[in-house]
């Protein structure tokens, strides 16, 4: 399905070249084709032909566009071995994880098809009026009837993650949101997964072109320079935007979009450390278990999930059994390649700002492997881009003491990969005193066993200020997507903490509302008409 080919040149560093490659993470080496940079014209020819869409689309039943999603996904698993083999070599994921999301984009296309047919976005009000309404006596101020309802708002830039080359990304969670409730969609590919999301274009435009849908209704554009993401976002005929991704590359997509002379929203995930607490009776009846499924929960897909734990509290006198299991844990655990060398990169630089910090302690590291060639580098061992797990620790007071919202504090510090720290408290108290300096996450968790029950009624409500989603005796990574799904929270989990990247209540965002003042019912227009 790609035929493009174009000389080597890496996307890592700075651009200097209108073409790029994904590179393969087992190996560090470039993978053919390359992909050539987006154009000026090419963004506006993409950007005016959406806007000539939207024109369209706005009078199309749901029953259409559900039939475009459902069509994608079908046209999808009849390609699946391509796209599988091809997402596995531009991310170094096994390939049973690569066919797991395969099926989460999939079946999320499939019930965003489901959700269009039944218009559960769909949200319309009357208040009725009345012509006789007396205010006062002999004071008749008659009342308008009102009518409320939700209208697309245009086209949407889409940017996805390069964590999840196919739920979250060309025909991921803000496409298919997009699409339901109306808008057309530009995606920007990713540039460490360019094949897979050129795969993927190919296939939506095939079915775009088959079910005689306008051709602005989605367009692919490749690209690794941020001029080209920000052109995109100023393009005037660009209406909102759905980012998944870094806090820097977030805030900057978002001051492109507030310099505009009509700003519009941007809805961006950015991440966050999703504190574990580990209640001291919980850790008393089941230190075990809870230490094996948070070492597990931080190497899922190697570290590379937004949901990650990246920062553990219990108190300090039971954390030396913690400690011992975690790491043996750890010990087990083989290298993994990272998804870029530019993620590689801050990944190492994040561990070196942990290492050379006075108030933390290294718990876990390449020098604690026996079997490596070079214990004090695990990518020696395996590949350039390989990394396995890191872990810190530190007590309560530096946590406190070493904060900032700008995530260089120890509580807010994402480093995205297998890293985590560990918190170490006095007492419950100090423990509810840490749990007041997060800001915002995406989730909590907290692991409580029998007697835990007054740590649990004062740590609730602590939470229920900074995360999105709260966890109970679990762990974060995984998430199932359905009507009561929150993936978002206060900044810097993301932009907009009062709405979700993932979920039936994503198609909200896509949409405003609009109010109807004395409109005549049954008349051309008729905004509470079924259309």
């Amino acid at each position: 399905m790609i035929e493009k080919t174009n000389p080597n040149e890496n996307p890592n560093t700075t651009p200097t070249s209108d073409v790029f490659h994904a590179f393969d993470p087992a190996s560090g080496e470039p993978i053919e084709p390359g992909f050539a940079e987006s154009t000026g014209t090419e963004i506006a020819t993409a950007a005016k032909l959406a806007a000539r869409a939207f024109d369209e689309m706005v009078n199309f039943p749901p029953e259409r566009r559900a039939e475009l999603l459902a069509r994608v996904a079908e046209k999808m698993r009849f390609h699946e071995p391509e796209i599988v083999d091809r997402c596995v070599l531009e991310t170094g994921y096994l390939a049973q994880r690569v066919i797991g999301e395969f099926r989460r984009a999939t079946g999320q296309l499939d019930l965003f098809a489901d959700l269009t047919r039944r218009r559960v976005w769909d949200e319309r009000q009357v208040d009725p009026g009345d012509p006789n309404r007396e205010l006062a006596p002999g004071a008749i101020v008659p009342r308008p009837e009102m009518r409320r309802r939700l209208v697309p708002v245009g086209p949407v830039a889409v940017f996805g993650a390069c964590n999840f080359p196919l739920a979250i990304s060309v025909v991921g969670n803000d496409f298919v949101a997009a699409i339901a409730v109306g808008c057309p969609v530009i995606v920007k590919s990713h540039p460490s997964h360019p094949g897979t999301c050129d795969l993927l274009g190919r296939i939506v435009t095939d079915v775009v072109a088959e079910l005689g849908f306008p051709a602005g209704t989605f367009s692919l554009l490749h690209g690794r320079r941020p001029s080209t993401s920000i052109a995109l976002v100023q393009h005037p005929a660009i209406a909102s935007v759905g980012f998944t991704g870094s806090p820097v590359g977030g805030r900057a997509i978002a001051e492109a979009a507030l310099q505009r002379p009509r700003p519009i929203p941007v809805f961006a995930e950015l991440g966050s450390t999703n504190p574990v607490f580990l209640a001291p009776a919980a850790v008393d009846q089941d230190c075990e278990t809870i230490a094996t499924g948070f070492a597990e929960s931080l190497r899922f897909g190697n570290g590379h999930m937004c949901t990650k734990p990246g920062v553990v509290v219990m108190l300090d006198r039971q954390s030396e059994s913690f400690i011992e299991r975690v790491t043996e844990v750890m010990a087990g655990q083989a290298p993994l390649p990272m998804l870029s060398g530019s993620v590689v990169e801050a990944f190492d630089q994040g561990v070196v700002d942990l290492e050379q910090n006075s108030g933390v302690q290294k718990l876990f590291g390449p020098a604690n492997r026996t079997n490596l060639a070079n214990p004090r580098n695990s990518s020696e061992a395996t590949g350039p881009w390989h990394r396995g797990p890191h872990w810190f620790g530190t007590d309560a007071e530096t946590a406190i003491d070493n904060q900032d919202l700008h995530r260089s504090g120890l509580l807010h510090r994402e480093t995205f990969g297998p890293v985590s720290l560990l918190v170490r408290c006095r007492d419950e108290a100090e423990m509810l005193a840490v749990a007041t300096r997060f800001e915002g996450s995406l989730t909590t968790t907290l692991h409580a066993g029998e007697g835990d029950e007054t740590f649990t009624s004062r740590w609730l409500p602590i939470a229920e200020r900074f995360a999105g989603r709260i966890v109970f005796n679990g762990w974060p990574t995984g998430m199932e997507i359905g009507a009561a799904t929150q993936h978002g929270g206060p900044y810097p989990a993301s932009l907009d903490g009062n709405s979700t990247s993932v979920g039936h209540a994503s198609l909200r965002r896509f949409v405003r509302p609009v109010c109807y003042q004395n409109w005549p019912a049954g008349c051309p227009g008729d905004p509470i008409a079924n259309n």
